[in-house]
């Protein structure tokens, strides 16, 4: 009995040192690294909420409590709705930022504490398709590539690019929907030629051993990943630098939210992190143990209304606008307004800047 005791101590002691031992280096280009702009993320943190809202004709028409502040008069496209998973995305033009709009929701059919506790266990088990070496885990994987949400936001891209032509698009989400626009914007440049493609996402978990980070950032520069304070799930799955062929690992650039000050006087820092992906002075300088900082960036609500319900509510009044597969799962879509993204885009000049 006392040798199997010390048995675990010396594992879990074992495990410690590895997870805090010699940093993994990748190889990366500082240059490279995207530029980070405080105004545009605390506008897509607000279509990142938005996502969630589960009155569905509300959030098709942009008239739902989250769809006014920075986001007034977005126009959503497309409004995709995987029942099946219990996942929901849309697309949309923005005429404030002349860019196409996808927001992907984050996880809905679990409480968020059942859903913490699962990515301590995830295990990278899923070859990514074209990138040797480079590994995934299947779950996040999955709910991007092998569900609805996919061909129902590459449709309405399309849509949106045969209209305006080669007009930006930025990617967002939160938490697992951080975790599928991050797998969005790879799949719109490796599979579907789509240039000047941004994603930002908010407390998105690890999601790729550290050759798909490296394939990633090559791949997808102009990423920015916001993790705030102590939230928990940019700390998950877990990573040991030791073992960097079955270890998660992040991929850049991370901006770090958290608070100094004293009493009553508070200043909130917003840290852009170095190349790695895993800067040791940002957010893994602290324990990642709040799932309070986990709800909310910039002020901004970032979940539903109720846990552990895949429950929507819709007007009979968008039935025209609705195709619904055999299995339940639907879209809800529509043509955009020409007027809404400077045509000038067509010639190349690309958007407006924030």
């Amino acid at each position: 009995m006392e040798e199997r005791t010390w048995l675990k101590v010396a594992v879990i002691l074992c495990l410690f040192a590895v997870s805090n031992g010699r940093e993994l280096k990748l190889k990366h280009k500082d240059h490279s690294l995207a530029h980070y702009n405080h105004t545009l993320a605390t506008i897509l943190v607000e279509y990142a909420s938005a996502v969630y809202m589960s009155d569905l004709t509300e959030l098709f028409t942009w008239t739902c409590s989250r769809c006014d502040d920075m986001t007034e008069g977005f126009e959503i496209i497309e409004l995709v709705v995987d029942i099946q998973h219990c996942l929901q995305a849309f697309v949309g033009v923005a005429q404030d930022l002349n860019a196409v709009i996808i927001a992907f929701r984050g996880t809905q059919e679990h409480s968020i504490q059942n859903w913490v506790e699962d990515l301590y266990w995830k295990q990278l088990d899923l070859n990514y398709p074209g990138m040797p070496d480079a590994m995934v885990h299947h779950g996040f994987y999955y709910a991007y590539h092998n569900t609805t949400i996919r061909p129902g936001v590459l449709n309405a891209v399309k849509r949106a690019r045969e209209i305006y032509g080669n007009v930006p698009i930025m990617v967002t989400g939160h938490s697992m929907g951080g975790a599928m626009a991050s797998f969005c914007g790879l799949d719109l440049i490796v599979n579907h030629e789509a240039e000047n493609v941004q994603v930002m996402t908010f407390g998105q978990p690890r999601i790729g051993n550290a050759v798909f980070v490296s394939y990633y950032s090559e791949l997808v520069p102009n990423t920015i990943r916001v993790t705030n304070e102590h939230d928990i799930v940019p700390h998950l799955p877990p990573y040991y630098s030791y073992f960097p062929q079955k270890t998660y690992h992040h991929f850049p650039r991370e901006v770090w939210l958290y608070n100094i000050g004293l009493g009553s006087l508070v200043y909130t820092v917003e840290k852009e992190c170095d190349g790695s992906g895993e800067d040791p002075t940002c957010s893994r300088s602290v324990a990642g143990n709040s799932i309070a900082d986990h709800l909310e960036y910039y002020g901004v609500i970032l979940h539903s209304e109720s846990w552990n319900s895949c429950r929507i509510v819709m007007d009979p009044l968008v039935n025209e606008y609705i195709a619904t597969d055999a299995d339940g799962n639907f879209r809800l879509s529509k043509d955009p307004a020409v007027s809404v993204i400077n045509m000038n885009t067509r010639s190349g000049n690309g958007g407006n800047s924030v």
